[in-house]
């Protein structure tokens, strides 16, 4: 809710919440620049074409690294949207996420052999591309035994 900025809330209904107004505090509520930080996400995420773009951007994703996945006979991409896992076959995956980061991309490898992507929501289609494309550098080294 704060778009990568600390900030947290409490939402429940009368019926079952045991809070009256001002009881619950926190660590990342409550101070006016994280609330303004809050409704600004809000705003840019409550505009029409906002989930349209991030399905948009999780189809492409997701083409690119089915694409990777048959190029270097990986595995099977699952997830959905933008919260996307990569089977890497026999490639280590922390491996590719070590040379990922030396690349400038940040990738997570959460088993030996599977990358996960979880980009930003507003993620732009040259950012994909340019993963995509470092990726497809880090595989093709990688296949070669470099």
């Amino acid at each position: 809710i704060g778009g990568g900025v600390p900030l947290a809330a409490l939402l429940a209904t009368e019926a079952v919440s045991c809070f009256e107004p001002g009881d619950q505090g926190g660590t990342y509520n409550g101070n006016p620049l994280m609330t303004a930080v809050g409704s600004a996400v809000f705003d840019v995420m409550s505009t029409p074409s906002f989930l349209h773009t991030v399905e948009q951007r999780g189809e492409q994703l997701k083409r690119k690294l089915e694409g990777l996945s048959q190029d270097f006979a990986l595995g099977a991409v699952s997830g959905k949207g933008l919260l996307l896992a990569l089977e890497t076959g026999k490639q280590s995956a922390p491996e590719i996420v070590k040379r990922a980061f030396t690349e400038g991309f940040l990738l997570n490898a959460p088993r030996e052999n599977r990358l996960r992507f979880m980009p930003a929501l507003n993620v732009s289609c040259d950012e994909i591309e340019e993963m995509a494309q470092g990726l497809e550098k880090i595989l093709k080294e990688l296949c070669d035994g470099r």
